[in-house]
């Protein structure tokens, strides 16, 4: 394609030349009076010529073949550039063209059109841009330029499948497996570039580019028809659906194939940040997941946020793997942060299921946290990070006004984290069990919210269960330890002297310190209740 249209603008050119002058010599003869053969020296032409052409060419092949070694399938790439090969293809039939004009001169024809064209025109313009096309060149394979390729390619493609796909084409199984397989390859470059890549830069473009096309392709799917959703052979032999063979009927049925593939792709990303210990690339991934879920919440499609939280949950195993095996708490720091965020999408979208659903499986990962940092003591810290995002989840429900039936049962699995029904009771010698001092600050900040919103039911449910404490720590201690907490919470400071992946803001700081003294009474009363108990 890219030959012919170069060898037809020449064409094309090199007429329109010999019409000019044939035009000029009839209406000017005296300017052309001196225009005979041999005016023209063209004995140089084709050594010019032919040095262009190498120095281009041989420019061309060096930078391919080195940028082969570290971008995968960079020649497929450049073969569907078609500025560059129009470029080379006008080069290499520009060189031709000289030859052609000087069989014509030893034939005894003088084309002086021709001669023009080629030597005032082509070749000069070829001289110009042999540099800037290098550089060109030399761009076009810088690993982001690459990627921004391939994201654009796929892109304009989803969106013409959607033009063609809505006229109502029949079903076609080679257009199914061509249109499959086009998507799936743009999938498996990225993958490759993303194995390949040594640079931060490039593989946090990746990721983005991902995820910007797995936004698009959904917003796009309402324009598939249902047919196209059938797996083809191209998606079925594609690596990442080997070991998906019993689920092929319903991934067919939920028309999540493009959606699996990507997923799948984002999560051994994650493994593999995790392993080369990418804190910020591990990080960025679960950002991304949360701008997915974003789209997919917009667009109101319930089986993949159903699929978009297996995810998740899959990311927090990991990480959570990760993390007790190498006593590193950063991980799941970051990943709590996104997957307070995604369950704060559902809240505004009014997902309440979905919304307790995710709750109760942060809670339940908080717990295993807390049975592993008895062997990884690092991750001590993130029981407190995973109450913090609770809290603040259900801050969110409060503001949103949900039913109360609703609150309190999310304030029940607030109140189940780090007290797990399955942990052992204290055995002799140990120390014994009472809820984590940070768990039970964010818990004490939370009641006061509630009394500042004057919700006092709730700020009551949550001095029932601390008061619990008291059965381990005697009641004595417990007001001991319940005064310490309010003391940290009266000098709390909203910003903390240290940094981390998310700011300087301190976990731990409540902006309603002014309710402290009614939580204190009714601490006050609940504990007088408990003593009237015992006595009696």
């Amino acid at each position: 394609m890219a030959f012919g249209l170069s060898l037809a603008a020449l064409a094309l050119l090199d007429s329109g030349a010999n019409l000019v002058l044939a035009h000029l010599k009839a209406t000017a003869p005296r300017f052309f009076a001196g225009l005979v053969a041999g005016t023209f020296d063209t004995g140089f032409a084709p050594e010019v010529w032919l040095s262009v052409i190498g120095l281009t060419l041989g420019t061309l092949i060096i930078v391919i073949s080195i940028a082969a070694q570290n971008i995968p399938k960079i020649t497929e790439l450049y073969m569907q550039d078609w500025t560059s090969l129009i470029y080379v293809w006008c080069l290499v039939l520009g060189g031709a063209h000289i030859f052609y004009i000087k069989i014509l001169q030893d034939l005894g024809r003088h084309p002086v059109g021709s001669i023009l064209l080629n030597l005032y025109g082509l070749l000069p313009l070829a001289i110009l841009t042999a540099l800037p096309y290098i550089f060109y060149i030399l761009k076009s394979i810088q690993p982001e330029s690459v990627v921004q390729q391939i994201y654009r390619r796929q892109y304009h493609y989803m969106n013409q499948l959607g033009i063609v796909l809505k006229d109502g084409v029949s079903y076609q199984p080679q257009f199914l497996r061509r249109s499959q397989a086009h998507l799936i390859a743009g999938l498996n470059q990225l993958d490759d570039l993303l194995a390949y890549g040594a640079f931060r830069g490039a593989q946090a473009e990746i990721i983005g580019a991902v995820s910007e096309l797995l936004q698009h392709y959904i917003s796009c799917k309402p324009n598939y028809p249902a047919y196209f959703f059938r797996l083809s052979a191209a998606v079925m032999g594609d690596i990442a659906f080997k070991t998906m063979f019993d689920q092929f009927s319903q991934i067919e049925e939920n028309h999540t194939f493009y959606e699996q593939k990507c997923f799948r792709l984002l999560g051994n990303a994650y493994v593999r940040f995790l392993e080369e210990e990418q804190f910020p690339l591990a990080s960025l991934c679960g950002s991304e997941m949360c701008a997915i879920a974003h789209r997919i919440l917009s667009m109101g499609d319930d089986t993949l946020l159903d699929l978009i939280i297996i995810r998740f949950n899959t990311m927090m195993r990991f990480a959570i793997k990760h993390g007790s095996r190498h006593n590193e708490a950063r991980n799941l720091y970051n990943l709590a942060f996104h997957y307070r965020r995604f369950i704060e999408s559902l809240v505004h979208y009014q997902r309440p299921h979905l919304t307790q659903k995710c709750v109760n499986y942060l809670r339940a990962y908080g717990n295993e946290v807390y049975e592993l940092a008895q062997s990884s003591p690092a991750l001590y810290f993130i029981v407190d990070v995973f109450a913090a995002e609770l809290k603040k989840v259900l801050i969110l429900v409060n503001e949103q006004q949900w039913e109360e039936r609703l609150q309190l049962e999310l304030l029940e699995e607030m109140l189940r984290l780090d007290n797990p029904p399955e942990l052992r009771q204290p055995q002799n010698g140990d120390r014994p069990y009472g809820k984590s001092t940070g768990v039970r600050l964010l818990q004490m900040g939370l009641a006061l919210f509630y009394l500042a919103r004057q919700q006092p039911q709730f700020a009551q449910r949550i001095v029932e269960d601390m008061v619990e404490d008291a059965a381990v720590l005697g009641l004595a201690g417990f007001k001991r330890l319940f005064q310490q907490n309010c003391d940290r919470l009266r000098y709390a400071q909203p910003k903390f002297w240290e940094d981390t992946d998310r700011g300087n803001a301190n976990l731990y700081y409540s902006e309603h310190t002014e309710q402290l003294p009614a939580l204190q009474s009714l601490v006050d009363r609940v504990c007088h209740t408990l003593e009237i108990a015992q006595s009696s």
